[in-house]
């Protein structure tokens, strides 16, 4: 999804729309940022909520249901209201699927997803409520393509492995020798922070 809503950002960018761009970086980041702040606070002061199978935020569900619903209103920005309402329909649709699959496969329990979906949610419809009182881009002939290029250099890009990152600033701030590890009494579903991939 990072390469997505760089794309987005791009997308508005070239088409002129500078203050929808700023919003839009602003407000992704925001959520991007409170993810990490979770999974920080899990692995160096233990945060979880065993009760509820709750470690951290889900960046997965969170930055799915952030963009999904805003790309579809940003390409479908000439059409009309309802296509553009289908649109952003159809993109939390797909998030709410990529939710369930988090949870079906483990990768996340539902108490994480679902704040998680909560506050993506929040991001996609604030920035649509926003972007709908202000100027649409100036879509031109090196729009599309700008942003076409942009969505694949980025996509090429050797991914950060974050989470090792969170661990050391996790490590550093709590003072621990090692970032927190829960892990449950079946070894069958045992979990470690290694094994995160939101």
């Amino acid at each position: 999804m990072l390469p997505v809503a760089s794309a987005i950002a791009a997308w508005l960018l070239a088409g002129g729309a500078r203050k929808r761009a700023v919003a839009w970086c602003l407000m992704f980041g925001a959520g991007l940022s409170l993810v990490a702040m979770s999974k920080i606070a899990f692995l160096g002061w233990e945060t979880a909520i065993p009760a509820l199978q709750f470690k951290a935020l889900s960046g997965h569900a969170l930055c799915s249901t952030a963009v999904l619903p805003v790309l579809f209103f940003v390409v479908l920005q000439e059409a009309s209201i309802a296509w553009r309402t289908a649109g952003v329909v159809f993109g939390f649709l797909v998030s709410i699927g990529l939710g369930v699959l988090l949870v079906h496969f483990r990768f996340h329990s539902v108490a994480e997803v679902v704040p998680s979906f909560v506050l993506g949610s929040s991001i996609s419809l604030g920035y649509i409520h926003f972007a709908s009182r202000s100027p649409a881009p100036r879509i031109s002939q090196w729009t599309v393509p700008l942003s076409v290029l942009v969505f694949i250099f980025i996509f090429t890009l050797k991914p950060a492995v974050i989470n090792y990152r969170l661990k050391d600033v996790a490590v550093h701030l709590s003072g621990r020798d090692r970032p927190f590890e829960w892990r449950k009494k079946s070894s069958i579903c045992k979990v470690r922070t290694d094994d995160w991939r939101g």
